[in-house]
């Protein structure tokens, strides 16, 4: 009998040799999943419980299915007449389908790692399970961190696999997308060429790939006239390589509206965030990309500016939680966690200080919100609802499911129609309510948005619609 409140194999301290052991991991993961296979609310959330509610129940189907070969029993019937059986027999039989109950030493070793394989860190589930150390439980799980300490110890073993070094080395593909961005494009669209893509990196042929801009963020932010206004408040601007390389309007209107309300915007030195490093739980490789970050913007935020994200929530998140939990909390960590903002939940903040201009010269409508995993996992609200519904005659519905795309995870081949089939149930949903336009706070989740629908469904990002109900100029 697995003893739940037994947390001495609960360590998600890097820097601890007992997370690095195996034997532990495993306890540990013994304990997480017969807590979870006891309450099952995460079902509907992501593939990583249905894979191991699945298995268990299968397992418990095997034994019996043993046990009617070995003639033990016999094979199992509906039965209708439970109300007419003698006094005891009810219980006689109920204690003969114990044996057959499914349990968690009985999955196998792939059943095991499959449970971690479908995990694409959503963190969906830690606002919803009730036994976290947030909430104070004494269980204190903590699903995604068992996760990625998982993928870290079997990295270790087996070493970084090739699509995970391919996509968490953003910045180089960024930079060679700034010079042949056209050319990487075409051949992007070009069958043979994603064939062998897929076959030597594994990125799935079927991913519709993210297009690159030549005129990247940084070039645009640097080359742009400055604006005349008068400034009250001064922020330096995180881009993330997804909006310098990809999606630069979102960049570019984050910038305008910012200014627009008198914010003072400053570029500096920056790179990956090193987000795509936790996935296979490289901690090296996530330590070597991130410290540069820290020991930049540790310098503006000491001079009282705040860090402004203006790419995917992802990674906003991973300055604000991940850099404390994986670096360790130093002076200059914490006080860049402190002083992150998300660019909807900026935007939000100035308005409770009356100090965001509501001369609004447009109109949105309706719009279809669709929930950002990492927004929620940093529960702050929904901040890019908030801001739509600044502007008048403004109705925001909430579209509160997971794309499953999560960064490199759905670009990987072995994960592509899981990922979809997570995604064709968002879409499903946007499509339920009638809206003029979808909106989503993370620019992955609106790329996989549009692929899952064939087009039928465009995302945009809640501050280009801002962009435009202000009436600002784009070129």
């Amino acid at each position: 009998m697995l003893d739940h409140s037994n947390t001495d194999n609960t360590v998600y301290d890097i820097r601890q040799p007992a997370y690095w052991d195996k034997d532990s991991l495993y306890q540990e993961m013994d304990r997480v999943y017969d807590i979870c296979i006891g309450c099952r609310l995460c079902f509907n959330l992501c593939p990583s419980f249905p894979s191991l509610f699945d298995s268990v129940d299968n397992a418990g189907t095997r034994k019996r299915e043993i046990a009617e070969q070995e003639g033990r029993v016999g094979k199992e019937e509906e039965k209708d007449t439970y109300l007419d059986l003698p006094e005891g027999e009810h219980a006689s039989e109920s204690s003969i389908e114990v044996e057959f109950r499914g349990e968690v030493t009985d999955l196998t070793e792939d059943e095991r790692w499959e449970v971690v394989d479908l995990c694409y860190q959503c963190k969906l589930c830690d606002p919803v399970c009730p036994y976290t150390p947030g909430k104070e439980h004494e269980f204190q799980l903590d699903f995604p961190k068992l996760m990625t300490r998982a993928q870290a110890i079997r990295t270790k073993e087996r070493g970084v696999k090739v699509n995970d070094r391919f996509l968490s080395n953003t910045d180089l593909t960024g930079k060679l997308g700034s010079i042949f961005g056209p050319i990487i494009n075409l051949v992007n669209r070009i069958s043979i060429a994603r064939w062998f893509l897929d076959k030597l990196i594994g990125i799935s042929s079927r991913r519709d790939l993210p297009k690159f801009q030549i005129n990247t963020f940084e070039k645009w932010f640097k080359s742009r006239e400055l604006s005349g206004h008068d400034f009250s408040e001064k922020v330096v601007i995180f881009g993330t390589c997804f909006t310098n390389a990809h999606d630069v309007d979102l960049g570019k209107a984050a910038v305008e509206i910012l200014e627009h309300n008198g914010i003072e915007c400053i570029y500096p030195k920056q790179q990956c965030c090193g987000a795509p490093y936790l996935s296979p739980g490289d901690f090296d490789g996530f330590e070597k990309q991130a410290r540069p970050n820290v020991d930049e913007f540790y310098k503006w935020v000491s001079d009282g500016y705040k860090i402004i994200v203006t790419g995917p929530p992802t990674c906003s998140m991973t300055l604000k939680k991940e850099y404390p939990d994986y670096l360790g909390l130093d002076e200059k960590i914490q006080l860049i966690s402190e002083n992150t903002y998300d660019i909807s939940e900026y935007l939000v903040y100035l308005n409770k200080q009356d100090k965001l201009k509501k001369d609004f010269k447009e109109e949105i409508g309706t719009v279809n919100y669709h929930v950002s995993c990492h927004l929620k996992a940093q529960q702050m609200g929904f901040k890019g609802r908030d801001i739509l519904r600044l502007v008048p005659d403004t109705k925001v519905n909430l579209i509160n499911r997971c794309s499953g795309m999560d960064g490199g995870w759905g670009m990987k081949s072995e994960f592509f129609d899981e990922s979809m089939k997570v995604a064709e149930r968002c879409v499903n949903d946007m499509n339920q309510k009638e809206s003029d336009i979808a909106c989503s706070d993370c620019s992955l989740a609106s790329h996989q948005l549009n692929q899952a629908s064939k087009g039928e469904v465009k995302p945009s990002h809640p501050v280009i619609e801002l962009h435009k109900a202000y009436g600002l100029n784009t070129d």
